[in-house]
């Protein structure tokens, strides 16, 4: 499908202006930094999980001003996640969970109300591992396309982090336009109150 190509194209051109890092980036600064760099990198499950959760505790300390979205590829990376979720979504303004549906019975996910799943199945979605802030004055998003251990001894992700608001917007418009029933259109990070 064309409109899932557009989010490739971005994801190949975001990728090209970051300088690269690695996963020796987390421990040498601190989480309010996270929104005064932009890097791109090769990160382990555990490296990308780090991350992700910088970036859900800020969305749900911006007190029901910040939407979130979340893709876990699949639904049973999420369920898991499921009691934080419940916690974060208390402080979140929206958010969104995407994911194919790998188990056979998603009926005792009872998600929040405040919080939307969306299908990502037969779609290039579920290669992708993607958290993203966005409200007024909190822009953070991660995304990163699963690469292939060479030895085949794990998940390792290649991707960007950034705090541009511009960026977010992007990413947003992308997702609004491949799931428009679902996602509504962003507002324009000059709107957001910055």
């Amino acid at each position: 499908m064309a409109a899932f190509r557009i989010l490739e194209d971005f994801y190949r051109e975001v990728m090209r202006s970051y300088p690269p890092q690695g996963e020796a980036l987390l421990e040498r600064i601190r989480p309010e930094t996270w929104r005064q760099i932009s890097f791109r990198y090769i990160f382990s499950v555990p490296a990308m999980t780090a991350v992700s959760r910088i970036i859900e505790d800020a969305a749900a300390q911006s007190r029901g001003t910040a939407d979130l979205h979340v893709s876990f590829q699949v639904l049973s990376r999420f369920l898991p996640q499921l009691d934080r979720y419940r916690a974060l979504s208390s402080g979140i303004s929206r958010g969104w969970i995407y994911g194919a549906p790998d188990i056979s019975d998603i009926s005792g996910l009872m998600l929040p109300a405040s919080i939307r799943w969306i299908n990502t199945s037969g779609t290039s979605l579920v290669e992708y591992w993607f958290v993203i802030a966005y409200g007024p004055g909190l822009a953070m998003t991660l995304l990163a396309r699963e690469i292939p251990a060479l030895d085949g001894s794990g998940r390792y992700y290649e991707g960007f982090y950034t705090f541009e608001g511009e960026i977010a917007y992007q990413v947003l418009m992308i997702l609004h336009i491949l799931f428009p029933a679902d996602v509504p259109m962003p507002s324009r990070p000059e709107e957001q109150r910055w």
